[in-house]
């Protein structure tokens, strides 16, 4: 398990414009990342176990950009000045320099790629404020 704090994420935001899937990136710093490597043994044979859990503190820096919750992000005209997290989206531990076009397949040049599954907003006083994500970690040369 690894776990280090004033980590670095890149937030990849999946959305669909004029019927085609796309990406909106945003780098994030001031995260905490918690990683999991493990495998599930079944019958059939083994299967992923791995798993990541990352903090979001709502004073990390995003280069200015303004984090919406999911509905009204959607809604934003220009993306490019907002972001959020939702299950669906990919985030990649450190600064990942990829422009994302149609696939996230891309992202499988790096090795700690999250796929969200679950978002929760923690409302926290005195500064604790955080998003807790999780979500499914895939190492791609595993597949």
């Amino acid at each position: 398990m690894t776990a280090v704090l004033g980590e670095t994420c890149t937030v990849y935001n999946k959305y669909t414009a004029a019927d085609e899937e796309r990406w909106e990136r945003t780098v994030v710093e001031g995260v905490f990342w918690d990683g999991t490597r493990g495998a599930v043994m079944r019958r059939t044979g083994v299967a992923g176990g791995d798993s990541a859990m990352l903090l979001i503190p709502n004073h990390a820096r995003t280069g200015g950009k303004e984090y919406l919750p999911p509905k009204v992000w959607e809604k934003a005209a220009d993306k490019s000045k907002c972001w959020t997290v939702q299950p669906g989206d990919r985030i990649v531990r450190g600064e990942c320099p990829a422009e994302l076009e149609g696939s996230s397949r891309i992202l499988e040049e790096w090795d700690d790629v999250m796929t969200v599954t679950a978002v929760a907003m923690r409302r926290f006083g005195g500064g604790m404020a955080h998003l807790e994500v999780r979500g499914k970690e895939y190492l791609w040369s595993l597949l």
